[in-house]
């Protein structure tokens, strides 16, 4: 194998070492549950684990951690798996979270990543997922504090670092008609990864002396922090099997993680990598990283990669066998050699991201932005939960009462004071349909029993009761508008009807 320069990313720091890198990989595996709740309380929550709560229905869960902190609680699911969390674990969390109702809020922990459908359900759901990137920079930022801080004013420096071109604002713009409920704090961090070019050539002899040439040229991306291939498993051609990578995760997560392929894409697109200074804001700070993962190790990962990429599985016949069709070919497997391949280059790339938590009474919600492309890796604050899909809809407003986000059928404006909310803590007019908050209606109808706002009531003259307009009778005689209860209706084919005090 050809080596390019090995790059020394940390000239002026104290070189971690990779015994203590492995160690603390070891240790959140080990103790996944507990490294999230380490996590959770330097976020200032106050945690507790494995406790069992009822719901509304009666049913009792347990949950993993639950984390409070003012008026917030979060039901905290916790999956140390090494295949990505699917779809139907998401649908199982999301039906504990609404059996245990307001206030409480839900995160989804993966080590393994999520599938592309969990990741679309999730958001629409409004449930904060942390995938390995996120459980990795704070579970390595508390256990080996490789990372630097800016806060409000103060300035950071950054280089080689993808353009920082969506800025706080521009991320943080929300299209709700009652924004002014929401309030946003994030952080900008910088997570370091590895591009590695790399090619490879090489003949190769069968047993019968045919000459198979194999080449290959490409970039393998690897994370920083802990030396993980992010490239997704190779898949060969038809009529060759099809192989793939176990490096950190499994198969299901490299095929459908949509985060990493987002993150590939970022690394292939944007390379005009600058240096350049980062200042905090009032409402943000901004956190670089540090790669953690010797340079030996991001070669010994790129080349772990392109061996199994390259792994071809060769048929061919003997003299013999070619006399005899129907026999099946011989096969072997032909591994490639560290030698035929060559590391042309390896370049850092600090890729900037947006994490963001928007705060709406007793709801938090994420969001996760590429801050060079723009691209959105994670919102569950912008789609409605009563919706998924392909009809899935926007949210206009959150509801003042229990701090919901929902699209315009599902939350609406009290006529009366301008609140905002939805459903359950909305009232209906039984008459008109429009939704009131609970001081602003607060008659029944003394004919049907359902509620009734002012602009409907109607005030039956001879008995005085109020009732809703639409039960509302004409007396064909003197013309008064009165109550069913005041008026009779008679005839079989041409119905007549009378009011009480013309029946006397």
């Amino acid at each position: 194998m050809r080596k390019a320069d090995l790059p020394n990313f940390c000239p002026n720091e104290k070189e971690t070492t990779e015994e203590e890198v492995q160690i603390s990989i070891q240790e959140l595996g080990r103790k996944f549950e507990e490294c999230v709740e380490k996590i959770l309380q330097t976020k200032g929550y106050e945690t507790q684990r494995r406790i069992r709560v009822k719901g509304k229905s009666g049913t009792p869960y347990e949950i993993d951690i639950v984390a409070k902190k003012g008026n917030i609680v979060r039901a905290v699911e916790c999956k140390n798996w090494t295949n990505a969390v699917g779809r139907e674990h998401l649908e199982k969390f999301w039906g504990t979270l609404q059996d245990l109702g307001s206030p409480w809020n839900g995160i989804f922990v993966s080590r393994a990543g999520f599938t592309a459908d969990a990741e679309g359900y999730a958001d629409y759901y409004n449930i904060e997922r942390w995938d390995p990137d996120r459980v990795k920079e704070e579970w390595f930022e508390l256990s080996i504090g490789r990372a630097e801080y800016a806060k409000s004013g103060e300035t950071i420096t950054v280089s080689n670092a993808l353009p920082l071109n969506f800025d706080f604002l521009h991320t943080t713009k929300v299209d709700l008609e009652n924004k002014e409920k929401v309030s946003v704090t994030g952080m900008i961090s910088y997570h370091p990864y590895f591009i590695v070019n790399y090619s490879y050539y090489t003949r190769f002899k069968d047993p019968t002396k045919a000459t198979h040439t194999f080449k290959d040229e490409g970039k393998v991306f690897v994370d920083g922090l802990d030396g993980t291939v992010l490239n997704p498993p190779p898949t060969k051609s038809v009529g060759t099997v099809v192989r793939t990578l176990k490096l950190i995760v499994s198969k299901e997560a490299r095929e459908e993680n949509t985060r990493n392929k987002r993150l590939i894409e970022e690394l292939r697109t944007n390379l005009q990598l600058k240096e350049y200074n980062v200042k905090g804001g009032e409402c943000y700070k901004v956190r670089v990283l540090k790669a953690v993962v010797s340079p030996r190790s991001i070669v010994k990962s790129a080349v772990e990669y392109i061996t199994k990429k390259n792994t071809e599985t060769i048929k061919y016949r003997t003299k013999e066998q070619e006399e005899e069709y129907f026999i099946p070919p011989k096969t072997l497997t032909y591994v490639p050699k560290s030698r035929d391949i060559n590391i042309k280059s390896i370049l850092l790339v600090n890729v900037p991201r947006w994490d963001l938590s928007f705060e709406a009474l007793s709801k938090t919600y994420s969001r996760e932005v590429l801050a060079c492309s723009g691209t959105v890796l994670e919102d569950t604050l912008k789609h409605c939960p009563r919706h998924i899909g392909p009809f899935r809809k926007e949210t206009i407003a959150i509801c003042e009462i229990c701090g919901q986000a929902f699209c315009e059928k599902h939350v609406s404006k009290c006529p009366t004071c301008g609140k905002w909310l939805c459903e359950e803590h909305g009232i209906f007019c039984h008459t008109c349909q429009r939704r009131f908050c609970s001081e602003h209606i607060q008659l029944k109808c003394d004919i049907c029993g359902q509620r009734l706002c002012n602009d409907c009531k109607a005030i039956c003259p001879l008995c005085k009761r109020v009732y809703g307009r639409q039960h509302t009778l004409t007396c064909e005689k003197c013309g008064k508008q009165v109550c069913p209860e005041c008026a009779t209706i008679s005839g079989l084919l041409r119905k007549k009807t009378i009011c009480k005090e013309c029946q006397s």
